[in-house]
């Protein structure tokens, strides 16, 4: 599959897999996936659907594009686990056939928001839990004065949490974002949760800005999700500013380097003269 940057393929690195990555993990890490049928609906390449059907009964990658389909069914080869086109906003799967449903950053890709809510319920088991993330509209556009031009139409914090509420009972929200740092966290069981504070060295703190919104719902009564804070990264292999000088100084220092930059100015003394 090509890269248009409508959706992520694993060859990306950096944030952007961050990002993704975290989010599934997200999942495995908050339920258990064991005996369950989880439905990927925007499955795109299929990463995140074979992520889930290491861990589930089995899995249903839904996307629109019938090339992602295509793509996923040949290079995730798996009895758990199929992929098959279909419309968010009339999904292709019978009722209450789903114990989990999970829509990462799908909903702001239309604006057929209640059809898709709707045909979520209905595919969704009674007691089935929706797993759903979509970008902040004020941190994501709005600040950064940035556009993505395929979102059709994005969520603020507050439109996210009532439509999500209209269909599910019990809802439990995260926000999502990612940062350079260092993370220090309570060893023990805290009633109150408050969403962490950044911290700098002249004593300035700044409150957790959510690059994307993320919910936990269902109607099951007593739900509780079980991590209240999921961090996914390195926490080995930290690479610093001060790696990245280092690394400069050196390949600068190296034989390779200076002759090369001799090479190249003589170059540019010819082309010079030349012209």
């Amino acid at each position: 599959m090509d890269l248009t940057g409508e959706r992520y393929m694993p060859q990306m690195k950096g944030i952007i897999e961050l990002e993704h990555l975290n989010r599934y993990y997200f999942v495995v890490n908050q339920l258990d996936l064991s005996d369950k049928i989880v439905v990927d609906l925007a499955s795109g390449e299929g990463y995140g659907s074979n992520i889930l059907s290491e861990y589930a009964l089995k899995v249903i990658g839904i996307d629109i594009n019938n090339q992602a389909v295509e793509h996923a069914n040949s290079v995730y080869s798996k009895e758990n686990l199929k992929f098959i086109q279909g419309d968010a906003a009339k999904i292709p799967l019978k009722e209450n056939s789903a114990d989990v449903f999970v829509s990462f950053e799908t909903i702001e890709h239309h604006d057929k928001h209640e059809q898709m809510l709707t045909e979520i319920k209905r595919v969704l088991k009674p007691d089935g839990i929706l797993v759903m993330s979509s970008p902040d509209k004020y941190y994501y556009t709005d600040l950064p004065d940035y556009h993505n031009q395929f979102h059709v139409k994005e969520l603020y914090y507050d439109e996210f949490k009532l439509l999500i509420a209209k269909y599910f009972k019990y809802n439990a929200f995260y926000s999502q974002s990612v940062f350079s740092g260092s993370i220090i966290t309570a060893d023990t069981e805290i009633v109150l949760n408050k969403k962490p504070v950044l911290t700098r060295f002249n004593k300035q703190t700044n409150p957790f800005t959510p690059i994307y919104n993320i919910a936990i719902s269902t109607d099951s009564e007593g739900y509780q999700p079980e991590l209240l804070h999921v961090l996914y990264g390195e926490t080995e292999n930290v690479l610093t500013d001060e790696d990245i000088y280092k690394a400069q100084q050196k390949i600068r220092s190296s034989v390779e380097y200076r002759l090369g930059r001799k090479i190249l100015k003589r170059f540019a003394f010819l082309r010079k003269f030349i012209k």
